[in-house]
Parts: structure tokens; C-alpha cells; sequence
């Protein structure tokens, strides 16, 4: 049986981009709203703006595009009809398991609605999850510390226990923010500059890290 790394029992998960693979379906949403609205945009400008934000792209195509508050209801209704079977990154429900096997807490902590909790539950995640930070929970956005700061009172562990798993700058500033290290997946090297000491590219690669 595998063992969790004895410095964190504790691993908070961000959700899009980390545990599920819903970028592509992310983006393909924002290209359709586009084109729909007359402004057909290259699939790599939106796919480098979506990965920082969902805001920085809409802000950015708001003011590209001259755009107003048309963009987003288009954007969440088509993102609704693609995002129906979501898929998590595979190896990840694995990985989960282990983490509690090995003796360790899965926490989830996204920007998303309820729908996160939705797809771990069809996917299988939802024994393996203890609880976390949904957007309903109405703490300010990352990087602020506040939501993992309620999370240590919540489930009794000091931040040197943790760590906060992510695939954007934003997920490991709020962990360093709250005082809890961060693993910074990134597959398509998006955040090759960011300092951070963790970091892999494959779910292979984070597994290697968290189980000895």
C-alpha cells in the first residue's frame, strides 16, 4: 500500500484545468459565443486568455469586440450544452483513492458553482472527497486566503500539513497567501515562469510526487 507524503495529509484540489480536463470544452464554448456574435476569434488567443480567467477573457473580448454583456450568457449556455460529460484527467479518481488509502483528506476548492460537486459525484470522486470551497460559499476569489483559511478551522490542520494543487498562478498565490505549499500542474507549460518548488506536467508525474 502506498504512503502519503508525511509532510502533507492534506490536498486541496482546484477543479477545472486540475482533477477535470474542461478546457477544451471551456474553450470551444467561448469560440462558438464568439463566432455566434459575429467575432470568430484564433483558437490559441482564447485559449491563453481563458486559462487565466474566465473574467480576463470576457473583459478582454468586452472591450476587443465592443461586446457589452452579450458575451457571457452566450458563453455559460453553450459552455451548459458541451460540459454535460465532463471529463476528469485520467488517473486522477486513482489518485484520490490512494490519497485516502495512504491515510490522507481530499478537499475541493474551485471558482465553480455546485456542478463541480455534480461531476465528482458521477465520476466516482464523492468518497474521497471530505468537503471544500465552491463559488455558492461566497468567499472572495483567488488568490485570496480567506476560503483555505476557513478550511483549516473546518477541518483542524495547520497549513504546513497541506497542499493546495492547482493548475494556475492564482491556486498556489491563494495556498502561499494562507501559508500552505503548492504543486503547480501544468501540462502545457502555460506557467513555465512562475516560481513555485512543486510542479509536473502529468498526473504520472504528481502521483510520483504525493505517494512513496
Amino acid at each position: 500500500m502506498s504512503t502519503l507524503m508525511p509532510a502533507y495529509r492534506v490536498c486541496i484540489w482546484d477543479f477545472d484545468g486540475t482533477l477535470f480536463d474542461s478546457y477544451p470544452i471551456m474553450n470551444r464554448a467561448m469560440e462558438s459565443a464568439l463566432k455566434k456574435l459575429g467575432h470568430p476569434r484564433p483558437a490559441e488567443e482564447v485559449r491563453r486568455l481563458m486559462k487565466q480567467s474566465v473574467s480576463t477573457a470576457l473583459h478582454f473580448y468586452y472591450d476587443t469586440c465592443h461586446l457589452e454583456g452579450e458575451l457571457e450568457p452566450l458563453f455559460r449556455q453553450e459552455e451548459k450544452a458541451l460540459s454535460k460529460d465532463l471529463p476528469p484527467y485520467e488517473g486522477t479518481l486513482d489518485l484520490c483513492r490512494h490519497i485516502v488509502e495512504a491515510g490522507g483528506i481530499n478537499l475541493l476548492y474551485t471558482h465553480r458553482d455546485a456542478f463541480a460537486w455534480e461531476m465528482l459525484r458521477r465520476h466516482g470522486f464523492a468518497p474521497f472527497f471530505k468537503g471544500g470551497i465552491t463559488a455558492e460559499d461566497g468567499f472572495p476569489s483567488k488568490p485570496a486566503p480567506d476560503a483555505l483559511q476557513f478550511l483549516m478551522k473546518q477541518f483542524s490542520f495547520a497549513p504546513e500539513e497541506a497542499l493546495m494543487i492547482g493548475d494556475r498562478d492564482i491556486d498556489l498565490l491563494a495556498g502561499r497567501n494562507a501559508g500552505i505549499e503548492g504543486y503547480l500542474f501544468d501540462p502545457m507549460d502555460d506557467y513555465h515562469t512562475f516560481e513555485t518548488t512543486f510542479r509536473g506536467k502529468t498526473i504520472k508525474e504528481m502521483k510520483c510526487f504525493l505517494l512513496v
